[in-house]
């Protein structure tokens, strides 16, 4: 019983030392990209208004240039590490425009406030900005290099792989006319792409 009094008192005493020594840092940042959408592929699956199903699996390779502000919080973590939540405005295809909601994860092995190479990956929620479509989904995995210009303001140059995953509006081949949920069994599409960015970091 000593012996549990004994470990918890100390427990207890490490505790102020474990926050001490653990400081996180708040982050603030802005982020400018530009896109390359190069793959959009789509699974549709349907009952059209003649009743009969339509099963359509098309693929399409296509360049298409899109950009991306975006604006991030984020937190500092160990010297290594930040963790950070994303939103802004980015294009993804022809009048594919998305608010995201992205939690980003950055690591430095030169630490944070150093000039070197870094890795970073992100998962979203995209939230369609001009469209009555459903909320879609978005991933992003990079690289990107850090350039510390003064002890608090850094700046990231990034090259990331990005898929991103929607709902779209599907047309019944036969009446020109959208086809009701009720009706769809399948209805995702994906767009690939690559990003090359710039963020500056406070």
């Amino acid at each position: 019983m000593i012996g549990k009094r004994l470990i918890l008192i100390a427990l207890l005493l490490c505790l102020p030392m474990v926050s001490f020594a653990w400081k996180p840092k708040i982050s603030y940042g802005l982020e400018w990209g530009y896109t390359g959408t190069f793959l959009k592929t789509s699974q549709h699956n349907f009952i059209c208004a003649e009743g009969y199903r339509i099963i359509d699996n098309p693929s399409r390779w296509w360049y298409y240039s899109n950009g991306a502000v975006l604006a991030n919080v984020g937190v500092d973590l160990g010297g290594n590490w930040n963790l950070g939540v994303y939103s802004g405005l980015l294009g993804v295809y022809s009048r594919r425009w998305m608010v995201p909601l992205e939690l980003r994860a950055k690591w430095f092995p030169s630490g944070l406030s150093s000039d070197g190479l870094f890795l970073q990956g992100g998962a979203a929620l995209a939230f369609p900005a001009f469209a009555p479509r459903e909320t879609g989904m978005r991933g992003l995995l990079g690289v990107g290099y850090r350039i510390a210009l003064f002890r608090h303001l850094s700046a990231d140059l990034m090259l990331s792989w990005n898929l991103t995953q929607e709902h779209e509006n599907i047309v019944d081949p036969d009446t020109k006319n959208l086809v009701p949920r009720t009706k769809i069994t399948n209805n995702t599409t994906e767009y690939q792409g690559i990003n090359i960015s710039l963020g500056i970091n406070f």
